[in-house]
């Protein structure tokens, strides 16, 4: 196992918790209190910190706490504990100065042998009271002028209170991550199975974010932002990618929370919102989840099947084929693929397919450069930044990567300094990627007098060869391949997110006997509404970008932590803020989040042409 986890029925042996490396984490079911181990030179010292912390902070309520713990409420810890208590309390007194009551210790005899060579610990069951109580009283600060308008600030601004901490030592820093991750090995030699620590890198955590951010979306980016100029536009990239970063940094927030709450890693993202939301909101996530992704499974339908049927005319095979049955043909082909090939086939496909996005991607920036008019790319007059917010849609929906946050999560161990180094790291590279894709693309048909057309499409101007048949043939290439390379994640994670809503184990026989039912579910539905309307690749994007994105990555995110934060629960927690800004971020976020869907609803529904053509009559 990765962790160990003690209730009840089960009990950890010492061995095991001395061979993790550090920080292995102990949860317990017992809502009183929550454990974790740490091993330091082969000597083992539980710390035990109350989840609700003392409502006084006197000696009495301290021993007996003590003899709580020492009399069965932690039955299941049946070895010799070094138990430390802080029992805190923050009071102002009448000369301002604030109090701490600190170091209370005291050592239970619960009477147990736990040698360290290997052999399992044994119990006698006795039991022994509390045999010293030790209390030290300090002055921490020094006496504060009270300030109205500090106070006030801070009451806006919003604070998390030490007390509700879980683990204290997490957020002080002296233990940096909430678990360890064990690798076991058997030798070959002596049979001897040993266990050593396997933590996640965070070079490999930030490749897996850049590489979820960098999708298809990147196609509908230079027909988003052609109308508003490219200074505008990237101005708008680099406020969406604040705004998704921030959300992805308060999802990691909500994991860590959930993992000390649970002692149970690798909790997914619909799991997540289901805990933290309840079943109104949760259903409505869950709504914005389906909707997202086949928004975007209906454009890469429609796109695709364009492809296929220009490759059908080239090759001489066309004059039979529509959009419908082109859109049907690559569907059919991919589908059948991914479902008749074992995943580690399918896995090394896609990789290769990923070096040649990348490969392409690196020559459309070189090739495209040297024909792209930068002079007018930057000039005042082509710049219309009144056009930038109908862009906001692909804007975010082009830096989504929040599905593989659990994950990260869970290959970092909660570190909290490591996650957040991995996703600002991992987001940082596509947006680089970005600002340089609209550049080329953009600076090389900067001149086209159709720019500020609405249905203007860059990418289709430079595939026809208006800037060479070289570079033209590397877009289409580039373009395909993001497709499928993009569609291949989409396929697994409305599978497996399928088998979550139905209750369908995500393997074995009964796994099996869905699995046709499973695959038709997730194809059949996109397209469908493909073939309908082949050429809806951009309004399918704009749809998920503006409903999806903003519902799903923005507004419940902001909320959950607003309620676990702020709420009246005020239940506890296992980390920090992760996201500086307290309640004015999480209303700036929710309210760009719900300003985007209010204007992008009425624009859809023909609500704003209206008004505008009622007030211009």
């Amino acid at each position: 196992r990765i962790f160990a986890m003690s209730n009840t029925k089960r009990q950890i042996t010492m061995k095991t918790v001395a061979t993790a490396a550090t920080g292995l984490l102990i949860s317990t079911s017992s809502s009183f209190l929550h454990t974790s181990a740490f091993t330091t030179n082969s000597q083992i010292e539980i710390r035990l910190s109350r989840a609700n912390p003392l409502k006084a902070p006197t000696q009495q309520n301290a021993k007996y706490a003590l003899h709580r713990m020492s009399a069965g409420e932690n039955e299941s810890h049946r070895f010799q504990t070094r138990i430390s208590i802080r029992c805190s309390k923050n009071k102002r007194s009448t000369d301002s100065s604030v109090l701490r009551m600190s170091t209370i210790e005291d050592v239970t005899s619960r009477s147990v042998k736990a040698p360290m060579n290997g052999t399992e610990s044994t119990t006698n069951g006795a039991e022994s009271d509390t045999k010293e109580i030790v209390i030290d009283t300090k002055v921490l600060t020094a006496p504060v002028e009270n300030s109205t308008f500090l106070s006030k600030l801070q009451e806006k601004i919003g604070s998390v209170d030490d007390k509700r901490l879980i683990f204290p030592e997490l957020s002080s820093g002296e233990v940096s991550r909430l678990y360890s991750t064990l690798r076991y090995d058997i030798s070959s030699e002596h049979g001897k199975m040993t266990a050593t620590h396997a933590p996640g890198s965070v070079m490999g955590a930030a490749a897996l974010v850049a590489g979820t951010t960098i999708g298809a979306g990147i196609i509908a980016l230079p027909t988003a932002t052609a109308s508003a100029g490219f200074l505008p536009s990237s101005a708008g990239l680099c406020l969406a990618w604040a705004y998704m970063t921030a959300t992805g940094l308060l999802i990691s927030e909500l994991s860590i929370n959930r993992i000390g709450e649970t002692g149970r890693p690798g909790i997914g993202i619909l799991d997540l919102y289901k805990n933290s939301l309840g079943k109104g909101y949760s259903a409505i996530a869950m709504a914005a989840f389906f909707f997202l992704h086949y928004s975007v499974m209906v454009a890469y339908f429609a796109k695709a099947g364009s492809y296929v049927c220009s490759f059908l005319t080239s090759a001489g095979l066309g004059g039979w084929e529509t959009p419908a049955i082109c859109q049907l043909l690559f569907a059919g082909t991919i589908g059948s693929f991914l479902y008749l090939m074992k995943p580690k086939e399918v896995e090394k496909v896609n990789n290769f397919l990923v070096l040649g996005v990348a490969a392409t991607f690196v020559s459309i920036i070189s090739i495209g450069a040297q024909t792209a008019d930068f002079g007018a790319l930057v000039a005042l007059e082509n710049q219309h930044p009144e056009e930038v917010v109908n862009a906001f849609p692909i804007l975010f929906l082009v830096l989504v990567f929040h599905n593989v946050v659990p994950t990260v999560v869970r290959q970092l161990e909660g570190d909290r300094q490591k996650i957040t180094t991995a996703i600002v790291s991992g987001t940082v590279l596509p947006l680089l990627m970005f600002l340089s894709w609209n550049a080329v693309i953009i600076g090389n048909v900067i001149g086209s007098p159709d720019i500020m057309a609405t249905d203007f499409d860059p990418i289709a101007l430079i595939e026809n060869g208006q800037n060479g048949d070289v570079l033209g043939g590397l877009v289409s290439i580039f373009t395909e391949l993001a497709i499928v390379t993009s569609l291949v994640g989409f396929v697994y994670g409305l599978v497996d997110a399928i088998t979550d809503v139905a209750g369908i184990p995500s393997s074995g026989p009964v796994y099996e006997k869905w699995r046709p039912a499973l695959y038709a579910g997730v194809f059949v539905p996109p397209l469908v509404f493909s073939m309908i309307n082949p050429y809806v690749f951009m309004d399918a994007l704009e749809y998920g970008g503006a409903f999806g994105v903003s519902t799903l990555f923005l507004v419940l995110p902001a909320i959950m932590i607003w309620k676990e934060r702020y709420g009246d629960e005020q239940k506890p927690i296992t980390v920090k803020p992760m996201v500086p800004g307290g309640k004015i971020t999480l209303g700036s976020i929710w309210k760009a989040a719900g300003t985007l869907i209010v204007e992008q609803g009425a624009e859809k529904l023909g609500i704003i042409d209206f008004i505008h053509d009622a007030f211009t009559k």
